[in-house]
């Protein structure tokens, strides 16, 4: 494969490309000790001068995505037990606009989302906000549920 191809398929630059494999070149690193070793050690390799630098703890987003489709929970407060669970370890954890580019990256790569197709103007819809509101009835003392729905047009 062409380093360009290789770039355009990575989405990286040419000279990030460049950069690696002459790095490579100047390791001398057998092929077979590819599938030997981990990324951290095959870094450690590739740039033997490199100061390692201290790598945050990352999200399950895979957790995330089950725990999402949980109603009233958000990625902010998941976001938040992420943290608290970072800091009672000691390690270090990302900020919350990572937290979210990053689990729309890890819903794109694994197509967790459903396009609907159908024609602009066609159909109306509805998506409930949150859980059910209770409505009391001061004369009568009866609770009623109040569903709650924002219209969308398309």
């Amino acid at each position: 494969m062409s380093q360009r191809n290789i770039a355009l398929g990575l989405h990286v630059s040419r000279n990030t490309v460049s950069k690696v494999v002459a790095a490579y070149k100047s390791a001398d690193i057998p092929s077979e000790m590819f599938n030997a070793i981990d990324d951290d050690e095959l870094h450690r390799k590739l740039y033997p001068n490199e100061v390692p630098s201290i790598s945050a703890k990352m999200p399950d987003y895979c957790y995330v995505h089950k725990e999402l489709l949980k109603p009233g929970v958000t990625l902010r407060l998941l976001w938040e037990e992420y943290t608290s669970s970072c800091r009672s370890t000691g390690q270090l954890c990302i900020q919350y606009s990572q937290f979210c580019k990053l689990y729309r990256d890890y819903a794109d790569r694994h197509h967790l989302t459903m396009h609907i197709r159908h024609k602009p103007g066609d159909k109306m819809m509805v998506d409930w906000a949150g859980k059910c509101l209770q409505l009391h009835n001061p004369e009568t003392g009866t609770v009623s549920k109040a569903y709650i729905f924002v219209p969308g047009f398309s």
